[in-house]
């Protein structure tokens, strides 16, 4: 996955011309010089920058782990030589440890150094293919949930057994089982700090691996620690069509240690999960331009890039192996919140307090507590929906949070950042940190996955069949044994109208539509809840027409609601009042008398218009 490098006399390319970075201007425009000729300074924004003339797309998960594990017992085999002088005997001493030449090693270096991927290292062996070398995608989930069964769990069970499980729901699944050595390997790339955890306890993870004692270590520069966890914001939202109470959103936010800044943040009205941590983390890794654009946001979102690290709580929904393998790439470094120390995440659990102190000014808030609350109803006063609750907050991080003065660095969150990219005349500063390039293959790369085989209609997933032509020369693939191939596939919940097609042989992904091209698009809770009205209306054997009609009646009843509410309140507003009544019902006599009785107490009280008042002396 490519990175455009952003330091001071790194290489980029401009309208396919090679250039030399010879100053940030500001944090959208860079001063840079043809590399052949640096006097002549032009100043562009970054977006149109690139890394190379025409950069190839590489997906993260387009190798199998022992390629990865490849890749990674090499790395760690040079990572101490990288970026700096080295003598022959050092080079010498780690090829003698790995057996291997020094040319062999001295040839990690350059690859590595050229791209800082940690895929580069795989070999071009592997990366052009090899028959019969891939694990098949369900043996390959097969291993996954034997290990997440077995091996990481407080039983510490051997590998004999896990091994020997293993092979035995291969064998139940008709499939072959994989080597012992594919296992092992498996095993091997699982963080050692995390499996001592699942395995021991995580107080014996952290007195091995740990590196700090008390509250969770400032940041020393920007970007060097993301902290990241979930809270339910303390308010009911509607329904955008019925404005019916939906519930409690939950947020999930990176914030920079260092700055304070929020790097990202996911809200979502389903419960957190992988998918709100790997979109909160695709926030916080991307420019905010056009997402600011999408909710109108007038003002400036600067922070984006890779951390060093990411600090998270220890929910098993916020770390899993394919988050691990993005961390891998991209140098990353997974740092776990020690189990009963509140202190380790007070950085975000201060803003998690801060948001909502904010949210409880607002329409449809809870507040904190019930003494709190009191009487106010919060189901009945509740007027935010989903996309109006992201702009308020949007608008509230980017245009007051960033730019209130925070007690615990001493100014505000903006600030600070600022000075960490562009340092001033006593601390230098970082620079601004390098972009990803290639945002649709991180996108695709955290989005999760299914394993689905290919029918002469294409591939059906929750009842409802994707085709693209892609699928023609996999159609009813069998394997070795005469068994049915299983492919990857991957969906955006958000937006179930195509699927995401890993194709083996060309390794990349390709885009599936809905075989009926005139189908509504669904979220996949739009997808299950029309499921769910086709069972609770005894549906039976139902097809995927039977799917988008029922999701489509279910919009139609929410327009009715929609409609139904805002005649009413039509209605309601026309509606002569009863004091209006009342009034009109009044007799000529009685209007008379009314006029009359005001002019009286209009003289009497003229009569008191000019005392004066006299003090008495003692």
């Amino acid at each position: 996955m490519s990175k455009l490098d952003l330091s001071i006399g790194s290489k980029v390319f401009y309208n396919n011309v090679e250039h030399i970075i010879l100053k940030a201007v500001n944090f959208h425009t860079l001063s840079i010089a043809p590399t052949n000729n640096q006097n002549e300074i032009i100043n562009v924004k970054i977006q149109d920058l690139s890394s190379k003339p025409q950069e190839e797309k590489t997906q993260l998960d387009s190798y199998t782990d022992e390629e990865w594990s490849e890749a990674k017992k090499k790395y760690n085999a040079i990572k101490e030589l990288v970026f700096r002088k080295k003598s022959r005997d050092e080079v010498e001493e780690v090829a003698a440890k790995y057996k291997v030449t020094a040319m062999t090693v001295y040839r990690w270096i350059k690859t590595y150094e050229e791209s800082e991927k940690i895929s580069s290292l795989i070999s071009s062996k592997h990366k052009r293919g090899k028959k019969g070398s891939r694990i098949e995608p369900l043996t390959n989930k097969v291993i996954e949930d034997v290990i997440e069964e077995l091996y990481l769990t407080k039983q510490r069970i051997g590998f004999p057994k896990i091994f020997n499980t293993i092979k035995a729901e291969c064998k139940k699944l008709n499939i072959i089982p994989p080597h012992e050595n594919t296992v092992r390997n498996r095993i091997k790339t699982i963080d050692p700090k995390f499996a001592l955890k699942k395995r021991f306890s995580a107080k014996k993870a952290n007195e091995k691996y740990g590196n700090f004692e008390g509250e969770y270590p400032e940041g020393n520069f920007p970007l060097e620690v993301y902290q990241i966890d979930h809270t339910p914001l303390d308010i009911i939202l509607v329904d955008s069509h019925s404005r019916k109470p939906l519930g409690r959103p939950y947020l999930t936010l990176a914030i920079d240690v260092y700055s304070r800044m929020v790097a990202g943040f996911y809200l979502s009205l389903q419960a957190p999960g992988y998918f709100s941590v790997s979109q909160c983390l695709y926030n916080a890794f991307l420019p905010k331009d056009d997402f600011l654009k999408k909710y109108d946001i007038q003002g400036e979102w600067e922070i984006y890039g890779i951390p060093s690290k990411y600090a998270v709580d220890n929910g098993k929904d916020l770390i899993g192996l394919d988050m691990q393998r993005v961390c891998d790439e991209f140098g990353m470094t997974m740092v776990r919140r020690p189990v009963g120390r509140p202190q380790y995440g007070s950085h975000v659990e201060r803003i998690f307090l801060t948001i909502n102190k904010e949210i409880h000014n607002l329409p449809g808030t809870t507040f904190s507590n019930i003494a709190e609350k009191a009487e106010y109803d919060s189901i009945k006063n509740a007027t935010f929906t989903l996309d109006e609750i992201t702009k308020w907050l949007t608008e509230f991080i980017v245009n007051v949070y960033h730019n209130r003065v925070h007690h615990g660095i001493g100014m505000t969150p903006r600030q600070k950042y600022s000075l960490g990219i562009f340092g001033d005349d006593e601390n230098p500063g970082t620079g601004l940190p390098p972009i990803v390039e290639d945002r649709e293959s991180i996108k695709i790369a955290l989005l999760p996955a299914f394993y689905r085989t290919v029918q002469k209609d294409g591939i059906t997933l929750d009842g409802i069949t994707y085709y693209s032509d892609v699928l023609r020369t996999w159609i009813n693939r069998d394997d070795e044994q005469g068994n049915k191939l299983k492919f990857k596939v991957k969906r955006d919940p958000l937006s179930i109208q195509k699927l995401y097609f890993f194709d083996p042989e060309l390794k990349e992904y390709f885009e599936l539509s809905y075989r009926k091209l005139h189908a509504p698009d669904m979220t996949v809770w739009d997808l299950y809840t029309a499921k769910r009205y086709l069972k609770e209306n005894s549906i039976k054997d139902t097809n995927e027409d039977d799917l988008f009609d029922a999701y489509e009646r279910l919009t139609h009843i929410e327009k009715q609601a929609k409609e139904k509410t805002a005649k009413h309140k039509i209605r309601k507003s026309k509606a002569p009042k009863m004091s209006d009544i009342k009034s009109k019902s009044k007799t000529e006599s009685q209007v008379v008398k009314e006029k009359e009785t005001k002019q009286a107490d209009d003289v009497f009280h003229d009569l008191f218009d000019n005392i004066e008042t006299f003090h008495i002396k003692e």
